[in-house]
């Protein structure tokens, strides 16, 4: 069951449609992430959400109780919502300590002080920020900011926690670390979050699940596998990591596989399983039908040799190797694109020469050719 459901909300920005008719549902606990380039919506569906914006039609539910429909003219406000939020910037006061910025909800709706004293020792034990309760605001780390406004969201324990692109300030290594944190908070607290951001990695290695808007559009739900190995639209395929596109022809149909010839890459057909075929609008490709075989360099095994006989294998050109400590990297171009493969060992490549690409039946998708 839906623990918060979203229905046919819309919002335009006169004369840009920023929310198209976007229909959600949100398991409680879960780790939902919104993922898109910007402009995609993702931001403005959250603010919407948590009450900061106001949808010109739709509704949304947090369990059974109505925060906002246009037909029954519901409308609560954001503090009654039940919903923390950690916005880009992070929003701290800069004249107050990390004690005052954290405790200010719960003066809001007021807590007396000795919960207060107990709810921000409690919050901030959790957040990692023990001791610096006197600190100023200012004098924090990106880190530690992150860290407080994390804590002002939660200290009032929130049902719904509401992330808008928290880690996009931090640098690198921080943000690495900081994914890792979110994370395990997440699970000991056991708050729903919804959480916003156009990075990839972020979204793979957070996420329960995915929605992948594009123009106020929905393109794709599901789990990081899903939405990654079996991308629902052309955007989706391309939008999260990187693929090799190789024109074909199919050449077989059965009951489990797809043959497809491709030309220029050195195969004379390769065998794709039925489940990886995107079927387009006039249904599953027949014989004959012109295709587009999609592969993930990630799943691609590289070698200077094959077998006699051995199936699914594409010929391509070595550009470049780089070696970077734990793996290296080796640039091959594919018909007309070049992408990096990843392999954790060396090997003996002639740069400029011919090489090998097994393919992984999990990593080949067919679509419709693309016109």
């Amino acid at each position: 069951m839906s623990f918060l459901r979203i229905q046919n909300l819309y919002k335009i920005f006169d004369p840009v449609i920023a929310v198209n008719r976007l229909n959600l549902e949100i398991r409680e606990r879960e780790f939902f992430t919104l993922l898109g380039s910007s402009g995609c919506g993702k931001t403005t569906t959250l603010r919407m959400v948590g009450g900061l914006e106001k949808p010109d039609g739709g509704e949304i539910y947090l369990g059974d109780r109505c925060l906002v429909s246009g037909e029954q003219k519901i409308f609560v406000k954001p503090e009654k919502r039940d919903m923390g939020m950690v916005f880009q910037s992070y929003a701290l006061w800069p004249h107050m300590t990390v004690f005052e910025n954290v405790s200010y909800p719960l003066k809001l709706r007021g807590t007396n002080r000795s919960d207060i004293r107990t709810k921000v020792a409690d919050v901030l034990g959790l957040v990692g920020l023990a001791g610096l309760e006197d600190r100023p605001a200012p004098a924090l780390s990106g880190g530690q900011q992150q860290r407080v406004a994390l804590a002002r969201a939660l200290v009032f324990s929130p049902k719904v926690l509401l992330l808008d692109e928290p880690l996009s300030n931090l640098d690198a290594q921080l943000r690495e670390e900081m994914r890792r944190e979110l994370k395990a908070l997440q699970r000991r607290v056991n708050v729903t979050v919804i959480f916003v951001t156009h990075d990839q990695i972020e979204a793979l290695s957070l996420s329960d699940r995915i929605a992948i808007m594009k123009f106020g559009v929905l393109e794709q739900v599901g789990t990081p596998e899903e939405v990654y190995y079996k991308p629902a639209t052309p955007f989706v395929r391309d939008f999260l990591g990187k693929t090799f596109l190789l024109t074909g022809k199919v050449i077989g149909v059965s009951d489990e596989h797809v043959q497809v010839e491709v030309h220029g890459v050195g195969a004379s057909s390769l065998t794709l399983q039925r489940n990886n075929v995107i079927s387009s609008a006039n249904g599953f490709p027949t014989v004959g039908q012109s295709a587009m075989v999609a592969i993930r360099p990630e799943k691609m095994t590289l070698s200077e040799k094959i077998c006699e006989g051995q199936g699914n294998v594409v010929e391509g050109t070595l550009q470049a190797t780089q070696f970077l400590g734990d793996r290296y990297e080796y640039t091959v171009t594919l018909g007309s694109e070049t992408r990096v493969i990843v392999s954790p060992e060396a090997k003996l490549l002639k740069q400029g020469g011919k090489v090998f690409l097994e393919l992984k039946p999990e990593g080949v998708t067919l679509w419709p050719r693309e016109s």
